[in-house]
């Protein structure tokens, strides 16, 4: 499973943005996901993908389980909910499932 939240940041506030970035990630690992962020380098509006990765849905709901009770979590959203001038918005969040795609050649029955 992967959590993929895209941030849109705010001119001049990417260490801003790093530094929290940073703080979650440590939070979010403990719990279980492996997390990496990516940066747009080509097409679309610039942006960062924040992608939380677990072992499928069992792992995720575990993961969350362990997240939502986390003080240190608890503590990093409360900050997140109370800034009036936050460093980044979220434009878009997901959840994908990987999906095994055959090696085998499909022939055309035209």
């Amino acid at each position: 499973m992967l959590q993929i939240t895209v941030f849109q940041l705010e001119s001049g506030r990417f260490d801003e943005f790093l530094k929290r970035t940073s703080r979650a990630k440590k939070i979010r690992e403990r719990a279980g996901a492996k997390v990496r962020y990516y940066r747009t380098v080509a097409g679309g509006l610039p942006a960062i993908a924040a992608v939380a990765e677990t072992g499928g849905w069992k792992a995720y709901g575990e993961y969350m389980a362990k997240l939502e009770s986390d003080p240190e979590w608890q503590k990093l959203i409360a900050e997140v909910r109370t800034d009036r001038d936050p460093s980044a918005k979220i434009v878009e969040l997901r959840m994908s499932e990987e999906i095994e795609v055959s090696s085998r050649v499909l022939k055309n029955t035209n």
